[in-house]
């Protein structure tokens, strides 16, 4: 055996500080930390003003909705109040109602602001009530019905009310806030009122039962055509009954008799909120990046070309501006329409670019990559429902990508020329063998 063929002497150990700094000199090798600060910087700007909602592409959102649409209706129940006939209404006392039946028939409308979907609703209440005199004489007594002046003239329409079948007038109450009819009930008899108005609404219907006075045979039956995703708003009973079809939904509360007032009702069915669908997709981007990095690093060493400082920092400003040019567009149009536009616009801009780079390189792994890195999360945060089975689903084929690849000739001879560590390979020390 040749004694300058055999190699007895172990490389000396590297401490680890050195491995440290081999790992930040490729990183910054491949202005992985000024690409990495444009992609975070872009993201946690548009994350926050979509987060905001108060005004983003010139609109007052929730304002600006409620000043012209409405707001959320809350109804209270109507009350009665009596005294004696012949005497003055001075102490009025209540009587319940025997009967309260009250149908909503709604019908969708949604209000878009910016990147917000409004649950607006259409939507008619006709109610009927009954009362009955169990005093020992005949009563005089005060309907009163209550409502906010501050939504009357742009929500309340088509005001119809009868007593006993018969038309009758409803006069402002000096607050204000109610409408009053007053009459009388004979001693033992028994008096239908009917209410019946149009109006419109944002988000939710409540109906309040008086706190005070127990209430008998309480009925709502609650209507709804545009969508079938309701909810119950807080301190609510659900309802008793629930039939839901194809964008519609019907919900039943029926009860003989209630010790105390309680609230019935609903919160009407909503569209996807963008705006949490793009700042999410914003505040995720920075991991996804870091794969389009190391991507494009491994390009670069493929074919012995490094990418130059503002190529990166190009590659980077156009990863980042999809969300911002997303979340504008979907401002004005379809989120789906403004998704598509700016995966396609950019991801042609970009394969296009680093296809200049890259001129040796296949377009369709380049437009892969693109895909990879930004259209599968992206998608992953819109299919919400499938976001962990998508994320494995991609981790599985880079995994099995890779498996791939390293049983390439070309990919083995590529990585046995790359020196450890980044480093010279050293000079085998000889040893005379004995």
């Amino acid at each position: 055996m040749s004694p300058d063929t055999l190699n007895l002497t172990p490389s000396p150990p590297r401490p680890a500080g050195s491995a440290v700094g081999r790992a930040l000199t490729w990183l910054v090798r491949h202005h992985v930390f000024g690409s990495l600060f444009i992609v975070v910087f872009a993201t946690a700007i548009i994350a926050s003003q979509v987060a905001d909602r108060t005004d983003f592409a010139s609109s007052e959102l929730a304002r600006d909705v409620e000043e012209r649409w409405g707001a959320p209706v809350v109804q209270p129940a109507p009350s009665l109040r009596y005294v004696q006939s012949g005497t003055i209404f001075t102490e009025l006392k209540p009587l319940p109602f025997d009967k309260q039946h009250v149908q909503v028939q709604a019908r969708m409308n949604y209000r878009k602001r910016g990147l917000r979907y409004f649950s607006g609703f259409d939507f008619t209440l006709s109610a009927d009530y009954a009362a009955v005199n169990r005093e020992g004489h005949d009563i005089d007594v005060a309907f009163i019905f209550p409502i906010e002046v501050d939504k009357s003239q742009v929500l309340l329409s088509e005001l119809q009310f009868l007593v006993n079948g018969a038309e009758a007038d409803l006069d402002l109450g000096e607050s204000g806030n109610r409408l009053v009819w007053t009459g009388r009930i004979p001693q033992g008899a028994t008096s239908h009122f009917s209410i019946r108005y149009r109006a419109r609404g944002l988000d939710s219907f409540l109906y309040k039962l008086d706190p005070s006075l127990p209430a008998r045979d309480v009925r709502l039956h609650l209507t709804v055509e545009g969508g079938e995703n309701y909810d119950y708003p807080p301190q609510v009973l659900v309802a008793n009954t629930v039939e839901a079809g194809r964008d519609t939904v019907a919900l039943d509360w029926a009860f003989q008799s209630l010790e105390s007032g309680v609230n019935l009702g609903v919160i009407l069915p909503s569209e996807e909120a963008y705006d949490n669908v793009v700042s999410t997709m914003a505040g995720r981007a920075w991991v996804p990046f870091l794969g389009l990095l190391a991507l494009l690093a491994a390009f670069s060493i493929h074919h012995r070309r490094p990418l130059a400082f503002y190529e990166s920092y190009l590659l980077a400003a156009a990863y980042g501006f999809f969300f911002v040019l997303l979340a504008y567009l979907a401002a004005f149009m379809n989120f789906y329409v403004a998704y598509a536009l700016a995966t396609l616009g950019l991801g042609a801009a970009v394969v296009a670019y680093a296809k200049r780079l890259y001129p040796e390189e296949r377009t369709s792994r380049l437009a892969g990559v693109w895909g990879a890195t930004l259209v599968v999360p992206t998608t992953a945060v819109i299919l919400q429902g499938y976001t962990g089975l998508i994320y494995t689903l991609e981790i599985l084929a880079a995994l099995l990508g890779l498996m791939a690849l390293s049983t390439r000739a070309s990919v083995r001879a590529l990585l046995s020329d790359l020196p450890p560590g980044g480093e010279p390979p050293h000079a085998p020390v000889t040893q005379e063998a004995r």
